[in-house]
C-alpha cells in the first residue's frame, strides 16, 4: 500500500473548507435568517472534518459516504430557502464550493459512488433554483471538477498500488529463482568436488580398456551417472529413503528420474520426509518401465509422481501431492 502523509492534503482540504465557511458567514447578511448559514456550516464541517481526518486507511466507510450524500441533498435546500434570486451567483451560495471540497474528498477516499450521487443531487437542486442561465456563475463547473479530480486521484493511487504490488511479487519471484539457481550451482559444484576422484578413476579405466568394459564395470559406471544425476537434479527429493528406493528400483531395471524444480524449499526436514514417504512406497512397487518424481514451484501441488510400466502408454501411477 502506498503510504502518503495526510497532513499536507488534510491542511489544504480543511483550509478550503474553512474558506468557504468564512464566505458563508461574511455573506450571511443576504439570508432572511442568518441562523440558517450557521446551521449549514455546522452540518458541513461536521461531515468534512471526519471525512478528511478520521478513519484508518485510504477508504472511508460507506456510512460516512452516505452521510456526505445527505449533506449534499440538505445544504442547497437549507440555503436556497433563505436567499433571493439576486444573491444567485454570489458568495451567498458558498455551499456550492463547499460541497465541491466535501464530495471531492469523498471520491478521493474511495467512495466515488456516493460522491457522484451527491453531485447529481446538488446540481439538480442548483438547476431548479438558478436555471441553466446560472451555469457559469453558480460554481457547478468547479464542483464537478473537484469530484472528478478526487475520483481520478483515487484511481491513480489504486493503480500505483497495484503496480507496486505486482513489482514486489515479481521481485520476490526473481529473488527466489536467483536463490534456487545459486543453490543448484552450489549443489553441482559440491557434487562434482565429492565425485571427482570416482569420475577420474572411471575415466582412466575406460581409457585403459579402450571402452571395452566388463558388465560389472559398465553397471558401476551407470550407477555413478545415475547418482550424479540425482544429486544435481534431485535437490530436496534426494533423501536417504528415496535414494534407497531408487537404487533398488534401478536394480530391477526401472528408470527413475528425480527432478526438483522448486516448491520444497520452505519445508522442514520432518515435513519433507512425511511428504516423501508415500513416494518411497510407490517407487518400491514399480517393477518395470520408468517413474518420474518432480517438484515444481508456483503450482497447486508440491510433488508429482508419474509411472509407466514397460510397453504401456497409459500411466499406472499419476499422483499429485
Amino acid at each position: 500500500m502506498i503510504r502518503v502523509s495526510r497532513l499536507p492534503m488534510a491542511l489544504t482540504a480543511i483550509g478550503l473548507g474553512l474558506f468557504h465557511s468564512t464566505l458563508g458567514i461574511l455573506w450571511s447578511g443576504r439570508y432572511a435568517d442568518a441562523s440558517y448559514v450557521y446551521l449549514g456550516i455546522l452540518i458541513y464541517l461536521g461531515t468534512l472534518v471526519p471525512t478528511i481526518l478520521l478513519h484508518k486507511g485510504m477508504a472511508i466507510p460507506a456510512w460516512q459516504g452516505t452521510l456526505n450524500l445527505l449533506v449534499a441533498a440538505v445544504l442547497p435546500q437549507l440555503s436556497y430557502s433563505q436567499i433571493t434570486s439576486n444573491s444567485h451567483g454570489t458568495y451567498a451560495t458558498w455551499f456550492v464550493g463547499a460541497l465541491g471540497v466535501l464530495l471531492g474528498a469523498t471520491a478521493l477516499r474511495g467512495q466515488a459512488g456516493f460522491a457522484w450521487a451527491g453531485l447529481a443531487v446538488a446540481v439538480s437542486q442548483i438547476l431548479v433554483a438558478e436555471g441553466t442561465a446560472g451555469l457559469g456563475q453558480s460554481g457547478m463547473i468547479g464542483l464537478t471538477l473537484l469530484v472528478m479530480v478526487g475520483h481520478a486521484t483515487n484511481l491513480g493511487i489504486k493503480s500505483s498500488e497495484a503496480d507496486i504490488e505486482r513489482f514486489n511479487r515479481m521481485s520476490a519471484e526473481q529473488t527466489l529463482e536467483l536463490k534456487r539457481a545459486e543453490s543448484i550451482s552450489e549443489t553441482k559444484q559440491r557434487t562434482f568436488d565429492l565425485s571427482l576422484a570416482e569420475v577420474q578413476n572411471l575415466l582412466r579405466l575406460v581409457v585403459s580398456k579402450k571402452g571395452r568394459l566388463a558388465e560389472s564395470e559398465r553397471r558401476e559406471a551407470i550407477a555413478l551417472e545415475q547418482r550424479l544425476s540425482d544429486e544435481i537434479m534431485g535437490g530436496h527429493l534426494v533423501t536417504t529413503g528415496i535414494k534407497h528406493a531408487a537404487r533398488l528400483a534401478r536394480g530391477r531395471g526401472v528408470e527413475v528420474y528425480l527432478i526438483d524444480e522448486g516448491g520444497l524449499d520452505d519445508l522442514s526436514k520432518t515435513e519433507l520426509e512425511a511428504l516423501l514417504r508415500p513416494v518411497e512406497e510407490i517407487i518400491n512397487k514399480q517393477l518395470t518401465g520408468k517413474i518420474t518424481v518432480r517438484s515444481k514451484v508456483n503450482s497447486n501441488w508440491q510433488i508429482s509422481v508419474v509411472g509407466f510400466e514397460r510397453g504401456s502408454i497409459k500411466p499406472n501411477v499419476d499422483l499429485k501431492l
